[in-house]
């Protein structure tokens, strides 16, 4: 699904030698395809999801991503994105978004960013 970063996003999974979504990202992956391009398009998110690292919505994911929605003016699902970024460890995570809210929030948090500015 050709979007604003598609070709940069995908360039850097081609790098990367994992890959990690938030559960729910599943759920907005799959909708935003559907959506666009008809429920048959769904069918390659459904079988390239098993390639992603799982981080799973729990409540202390959940508490950390509350905090982020309040604290960094977030929408539920940006804050939940960035609560399983945070959860993850090392130092070499890219945090891919060209939500401007979002992106602003994930370099205030110490995060890597891609794009590393957004305007």
């Amino acid at each position: 699904m050709a979007e604003p970063g598609s070709d940069a996003v995908g360039q850097a999974m081609d790098r990367a030698e994992l890959w990690f979504m938030c559960r729910a990202g599943f759920v907005e992956t799959v909708s935003a395809v559907g959506l666009v391009a008809g429920l048959p398009a769904t069918k390659i998110v459904r079988e390239e999801w098993p390639a992603f690292g799982i981080v799973e919505v729990d409540q202390a994911l959940a508490e950390r991503a509350a905090s982020l929605a309040i604290g960094r003016e977030l929408r539920s699902l940006d804050a939940l994105h960035l609560a399983a970024a945070l959860a993850l460890p090392g130092e070499d995570l890219t945090f891919a978004t060209w939500d401007v809210r979002l992106h602003a929030a994930a370099g205030a948090e110490g995060l890597k960013l891609l794009p590393e500015t957004l305007g």
